[in-house]
């Protein structure tokens, strides 16, 4: 009687045991995807696009105002600049550690964008542990994020 060749059912399940203990340990050692600064310039950035939408949906200019504390959000009526409502447009703080790079610390900038989408252009730099991206609006309206974070 002739055997038959291959593997038994115990080297498999070992050799499969082996194969994810390396995966595993490959996994462990990749770099952290969770990086805040990346993830705070992509937030604000969407915010941003966000508020060119409501400015071309409302048919009113909407700004953006930035501080060393955070940002918020007003749209421009008759009397004045009001405050946007909605969860959407809520005022945000930056997280802890994150620092916008303004001219001067009591400093305030804005983006604003007119009813058709249009911007000012301007940009903001985003500072944390010594890293830095950017936000920039053209005169188009378009935000785009520098993706390199350094």
């Amino acid at each position: 009687m002739r055997r038959a060749r291959g593997f038994t059912l115990v080297e498999l399940m070992v050799a499969l045991a082996v194969i994810g203990l390396a995966g595993a340990a490959v996994a462990l050692t990749l770099p952290s995807t969770d990086d805040a600064l990346v993830k705070e310039t992509q937030t604000f950035a969407a915010r941003l696009a966000h508020a060119r939408d409501e400015a071309i949906l409302g048919m009113r200019t909407v700004e953006v105002a930035v501080t060393a504390r955070g940002y918020g959000f007003s749209r421009r009526r008759f009397d004045g600049w009001q405050p946007l409502d909605g969860r959407a447009f809520a005022a945000v703080d930056w997280a802890p550690g994150t620092q916008p790079q303004l001219p001067r610390r009591d400093a305030r900038m804005s983006f604003r964008f007119d009813p058709t989408g249009a911007a000012e252009p301007g940009s903001l730099v985003l500072l944390r542990e010594g890293r830095r991206m950017q936000v920039t609006v053209d005169d188009g309206g378009e935000v785009t994020v520098d993706g390199r974070a350094r």
